[in-house]
């Protein structure tokens, strides 16, 4: 379609920059309010002449008003630095949800060609739902005894159900090929050896049936002369059995199945591998070939830990098993085609149809393939470029291969006429055929589990010209072999490297939008003003005069350059790096024309800039803003920010406001419009984590990456949560949500420091020579509550003591000049104490199941109600989809039932809609104890999980774990919610103060 390209006859401007409607606006103004006083319009009337002026410089403030977004926003650096714009791979992208989204996490990890999430298993139940994955122990439901067991017998010796549990992904990756030791997904290895005249070619294949196998681990150890003998080497049935022993340890041996590939060979073999040092060969390639899994299955497992969801755990990650796939087929060929181009585009066309292709694209292509951004970016955040959920969904294991779709794929390739009698085959590891996917005309079955591969040594294709079998020759397979081979480089798939993943971030111009030009000099010269002052030997009443009219002018000079000066900062009103206005009046110091002082220095005193930017009273935070509209202001700013997300803080802040002015007794918390805007300034900062990553648990493994064996990173006191808790503590206002005490649990000391983020506090117990335990255990559990301090003299000053009834227990280590200095801090402290303290702690019930049947106990498992009152499937399994929730109730907010009722639905409402929450509001014995036992269970759990996977467990340390586990499971069993007191009033008084709610408080004294 053309355009046509033209310049407008009448020019048009928007009102604020057409100069002659504002001054027909200004001429309205002036005779609708001064009609009866003011008659003369015309120009050479001041007032016109003012208004002239004022329009002029109106519509500058227009034109600047009219600049792009970006120019606005760019900085003096000619950047556009603002917290709450994100770049498209931060805020579209999100942690993985599905198995397509965990697929892509896994295959942009380096050495993995492709990879599995299985949530179920294939078997389905008598409702016909697919069965969950078998856990490392089976549990069974004893309802006579009313628990679950580890046994699958009652006390009657009658057979009991299993307990599926939920929950449990098993990930299967595939390797890539290493260009020395081949296929890596393999336990054969591939060898060669030269004897006299030529290679001896063989595959050698352990006794292990994965690579999970403990016995893998002897590698390393037998991979020397030194370190072995040779048990026996023989031939059977045309196999070459090999038996190595561990030379300090004899009863440690390996089992090796040696093939040639011509069968001839078999005693060359035999004599080759009599040699310790040939077989030490073997063993080393082994080993390194292990070595290289356990990396690249490392680097799986942290990125899903790092990855998991909610009440989701992972299986230990197993290396996929392939299969050959043999095609026989009779091809037709249409005359004048090159039979070489053919046959090797039907080897790549068989090849895509059982596995097909997962190609790396760059953000460029898929844009002008017309993806949008939104799905360009949807799913986890890659490294190595983009993947397409198509080609990921294409590429499963499938059941089955169909000879249509080969067919299909056949009949696209240029030169092909027709395809007949086409067969499949199966073949084992050994490379032969599989009895039941043999020579299958219409369906080949597979198990589902592994990775059909095309296989063109096994395969015969015929072309046939005309009818007649056109046979390739030796040369002729030679550059079949070498097109395919060329056609597969081109399109396997690459990892992308040093590629552009993002839309660049646009930047505009720079313009000083501050800066003002006094209207002044826009005078007529007679005015005496601005560039043309008023001569020095004018009459001093014409000075004054003069001096007159600019203090009048300067009323308007102020409004325009407070409006060029909100316009120049509006780039950090909407932002978050904690503005502390939302009006920025301009203090004119300097004449912009000839760079000396501005005009108002004459007419104003010298506190004029003072009174501007800070106001006239405490309360103010400039003299156009007092605190409480800056409050009003910014949360609005703040507001609209957050509802561009879609999310919003009205329910926090009226839940806020409930608490402050609640009337059960809240000490001396109140509504704090500060602690409001910093929630929702660090909430907005946070937001691509928190809402990214808003359904994932706590990474227990915290694991350094590439490491062998796998090393923990450091976990108790630090930052390290899950995503799930990281957004529930934004949404509640807890912003200090570090992996760490909630309650004090040193041993004894004199003196004790709470290092806050606002301020230290020091405490020393009192007379700390007599019953310094029992004033320390005391003084921990107690130096939280208000209503404990004493403020007493010291000296000449005052300090904080905290009491127990009258004797003093410790103090504050700091002297007040006044009693009420002292009450002010006491008061502030508490405050910051109660947000330092405000915590808790998330159990992910599946995280607590047994790994075996033979050590563990029934009473290493969760306690269930069985009885008829309380049988149903969600009571029955207290494993899946359960999360407890610990929070300490004795803090100040805490106590409050407004505020539990909003945290509780919170946590409900941020947790997947599948998982059941527990939420407990402990007192401060409680938590100490579940915090002591939960601490324990991490540190044995993370490493115990790392020993289960790297088969390296022992019984001694599988003991050490039960032990923790079971401490764990007995401190759970102990907690109960605290409420807070209450009192019984006559029904004639007034129960506003602190009534009583059955089933929500305890009683205090009638």
């Amino acid at each position: 379609m053309l355009q046509d390209y033209y310049i407008e006859k009448d020019r048009k401007l928007n009102p604020s920059q057409d100069f002659q409607f504002l001054l027909q606006e200004g001429l309205k103004h002036i005779e609708t309010l001064g009609h009866k006083l003011w008659t003369d319009y015309n120009a050479h009337d001041p007032g016109i002449t003012i208004l002239d002026v004022l329009c002029y410089a109106i519509t500058e403030l227009g034109y600047r008003a009219d600049f792009d977004i970006k120019d606005l926003l760019t900085n003096k650096n000619g950047v556009i630095q603002n917290n709450t714009f994100f770049k498209a791979s931060d805020i579209f992208t999100n942690a993985p949800l599905t198995q397509v989204d965990y697929r892509k996490l896994i295959i942009d990890l380096e050495g993995i060609a492709n990879a599995w999430v299985i949530a179920t298993q294939k078997t389905t139940d008598e409702f016909g739902y697919r069965l969950p994955n078998d856990t490392e122990a089976k549990l069974y439901i004893n309802k006579r005894e009313d628990k679950i067991s580890l046994k699958n017998t009652d006390n009657k010796n009658n057979t009991i159900p299993e307990l599926k549990l939920r929950g449990l992904n098993k990930v299967r990756i595939e390797l890539e090929d290493d260009p020395v030791l081949g296929d890596l997904n393999s336990l054969v290895l591939e060898h060669a050896f030269w004897s006299e005249d030529h290679w001896v070619k063989l595959k050698i294949v352990p006794q292990f049936t994965n690579w999970n196998h403990p016995n893998t681990a002897m590698f390393k150890k037998m991979d020397k002369p030194s370190k072995i003998t040779i048990d026996s080497v023989k031939i059977t049935n045309g196999i070459v059995y090999l038996v190595v022993n561990r030379y300090s340890k004899p009863t440690d041996s390996l089992h090796f199945r040696i093939f040639p590939d011509d069968s001839r060979e078999l005693d060359i073999a035999l004599n080759y591998f009599g040699k310790e040092k040939n077989v030490c060969e073997i063993i080393a390639l082994l080993a390194t070939k292990k070595e290289k899994i356990e990396t690249v299955t490392a680097s799986v497992a942290n990125s899903l830990q790092q990855n998991r969801n909610l009440c989701e755990d992972y299986l230990c990650v197993e290396v996929i098993q392939k299969t050959d796939i043999g095609i026989c087929a009779d091809i037709d060929i249409l005359p004048g085609s090159d039979a070489i181009e053919v046959m090797s585009k039907v080897q790549i066309a068989i090849d895509n149809v059982i596995s097909p292709k997962i190609n790396f694209y760059t953000l460029s292509q898929l844009v002008n393939e017309g993806y949008h951004s939104e799905d360009i970016f949807l799913g986890p955040k890659l490294i190595h470029g983009f993947l397409k959920d198509e080609e990921i969904e294409k590429a499963v294991l499938p059941e089955e291969i169909h000879a249509s779709d080969i067919i299909a794929a056949l009949m696209e390739v240029d030169g092909v006429k027709s395809v007949k009698n086409l067969m499949m085959t199966a073949y084992n590891a050994l490379g032969k055929p599989i009895a039941a996917s043999s020579n299958q005309k219409w369906v080949l079955p597979l198990p589902g589990d592994i990775k059909p591969v095309f296989n063109a040594s096994k395969s015969k294709l015929l072309l046939f010209l005309q009818g007649i079998p056109f046979l390739l020759t030796e040369t002729q397979q030679m550059l079949t072999e070498q097109k395919v081979i060329m056609y597969k480089s081109q399109f396997s798939q690459r990892k992308l490297q040093n590629i552009k993943n993002d839309f660049e971030a646009e930047t505009g111009n720079y313009y000083p939008l501050n800066e003002y030009y006094s209207i002044q000099n826009d005078f007529p010269a007679n005015y005496g003003l601005g560039k043309n002052p008023v001569s020095d030997k004018a009459p001093e009443l014409r000075k004054a005069q003069v001096k007159q009219l600019k203090a009048y002018l300067y009323f308007y000079e102020q409004l325009l350059a407070d409006f060029f000066s909100q316009l120049y900062n509006a780039k950090d009103l909407f932002d978050t790096n904690g503005a502390a206005r939302t009006y920025f009046p301009a203090f004119l110091d300097k004449n912009d024309a000839e760079g000396g002082d501005f005009y108002s220095k004459e007419v104003y005193g010298q506190d004029l800039e003072s009174k501007l930017t800070n106001g006239l009273t405490t309360d103010d935070v400039s003299l156009y803003e007092s605190e409480s509209l800056y409050y009003t202001r910014r949360n609005k700013v703040l507001d609209h920010l957050i509802a561009r997300f879609a999310e919003s803080f009205n329910d926090y802040v009226f839940m806020m406001y409930r608490v402050a002015n609640d009337t059960q007794g809240m000490g001396g918390l109140a509504f704090d419009y500060a602690n409001l805007i910093t929630d929702k300034e660090n909430f907005i900062n946070t937001y691509p984590e928190i809402s990214s990553k808003r359904g994932l648990g706590i990474d227990y493994l915290n694991a350094k990456s590439n490491t062998i064996p796998p090393q923990l990173n450091d976990f108790w006191n630090t930052q390290h949560r899950g995503g799930y808790e990281k957004r529930v503590a934004r949404l509640l206002g807890i912003n200090e949500i570090g992996l760490r005490n909630i309650v004090t649990e040193d041993a004894p000391q004199t003196q004790w420091t709470i290092e806050t983020e606002a301020e230290d506090f020091l405490f020393k117990i009192v007379s700390p020579a007599t019953n310094l335990q029992e004033k320390w255990e005391w003084s921990q559990l107690h130096f939280l509550d208000q209503n404990l301090y004493k403020i007493d003299n010291y000296g000449s000053k005052f300090m904080l003591y905290l009491v127990d009834g009258t004797a003093k227990i410790a103090r504050l280590d700091k002297k007040f000049d006044t009693e009420q200095q002292a009450y002010d801090h006491l008061e502030n402290m508490i405050a910051k104490l109660n947000i330092y303290y405000e915590n808790f702690y998330c159990l992910e019930h599946i995280l607590l199941r047994p790994f075996d049947n033979k050590l563990f106990t029934d009473s290493d498992l969760l306690s269930v109600c069985l009885n008829d009152d309380c049988d149903d499937p969600a009571n029955n399994d207290p494993y899946s989809f359960k999360v407890t929730i610990i929070l300490p109730g004795y803090l100040s907010r805490f106590k409050n039932l407004v505020f539990r009722e909003y945290a509780e639905k919170v946590f409900r409402q941020e947790a997947p809609a599948h998982v059941l929450l527990k939420i407990c509001w402990v007192g401060i014995e409680d938590m100490l104890l579940f915090q002591q036992q939960y601490r324990e269970w991490l540190d044995a759990f993370r490493k115990y999980r790392l020993l289960f996977c790297s088969n390296l467990l022992t019984t001694t340390e599988t003991k050490k774990y039960q032990k923790v586990l079971n401490q764990l499971i007995l401190a759970l069993k102990e907690l109960n919610t605290i409420y807070p007191e209450g009192n019984l009033y006559d029904c004639e008084l007034s129960e506003s103060n602190r009534p009583l709610t059955l089933g929500k408080t305890s009683l205090g004294t009638l």
